[in-house]
């Protein structure tokens, strides 16, 4: 008897779980207009919409990495402010950090449902993804549709000065020599490299970098320049905090502005 009503609430107990998991082929997903196509379906888990991980970061413009080991879903996205959330599988918290003028801020947000994987593919929650990174999301519950809008005017150039016609930008990268010597003393940077530096109208450089960070643990890795001049004095400082990738070098670009009598930049290293 006991065996029969052991089998009886096992039924039961599956039957509900399936109850709350429903996999729609109609469930659309619409991002600034543009309707995504995904490898599986989105899933309505407990009256939540999730959708494979990678398609939508890659939509909205981060990059994502998983971590096999810990299951854990990191993104990042650059753009007028820096976005970072963490999540992991069958967790119900996602960690969110913004760093805005070179000032973090970060906080944990509670989720209704924590990313989880299905049919071999990791599946996040679309809306707290979405709004993580500052988007508008909408349900169209008639259409079965999940509608996104995006911060996008980020795209455009509005703020960005546009040369006049007699001006003729300078590249000047050749001639801003970068001192590497104390990058044997940072373990969190190395390989720093000026892409491009041009000189804007106000007789400055605007430059475009790369460089490296590693960090022993999640977090922002702060790393900070000063530019010398043609007497080795002290004429400007640049850097930011980049997110840092728990144990391995993450490349990172930035763009800034220093000063026009910059001949030679070097890594500032606290003694």
């Amino acid at each position: 008897m006991k065996k029969i009503i052991s089998c009886l609430v096992a039924v039961c107990m599956a039957a509900m779980s399936f109850v709350t998991v429903h996999c729609e082929d109609n469930i659309k997903v619409i991002l600034d207009g543009k309707t995504l196509e995904f490898d599986v379906q989105p899933q309505i888990i407990d009256e939540r919409t999730l959708v494979p991980m990678r398609v939508i970061f890659e939509a909205l413009g981060a990059d994502v990495e998983w971590e096999e080991e810990t299951q854990t879903i990191n993104a990042r996205r650059s753009d007028t402010d820096v976005f970072y959330i963490s999540m992991r599988v069958g967790d119900k918290i996602i960690h969110k950090e913004t760093v805005k003028e070179n000032l973090p801020t970060s906080n944990d947000i509670e989720l209704d449902v924590p990313p989880m994987i299905i049919d071999e593919r990791t599946l996040v929650p679309v809306r707290a993804v979405s709004e993580c990174f500052g988007c508008k999301v909408e349900w169209d519950g008639e259409s079965q549709t999940v509608i996104i809008e995006s911060n996008s005017d980020n795209n455009t150039d509005t703020d960005v000065p546009t040369p006049s016609p007699t001006e003729t930008p300078v590249n000047s990268v050749n001639t801003i020599e970068y001192n590497a010597d104390n990058e044997q003393y940072a373990s969190y940077m190395k390989e720093f490299k000026i892409l491009d530096a041009v000189k804007n109208s106000d007789g400055n450089y605007d430059i475009t970098y790369t460089l490296q960070t590693y960090l022993e643990g999640r977090g922002l890795v702060v790393v900070e320049f000063r530019c010398l001049d043609e007497n080795g004095s002290e004429v400007d400082r640049f850097g930011g905090a980049f997110q840092g990738t728990d144990y391995t070098w993450s490349a990172q670009e930035a763009k800034t502005t220093i000063s026009g009598k910059t001949t030679r930049i070097e890594l500032v290293i606290e003694k």
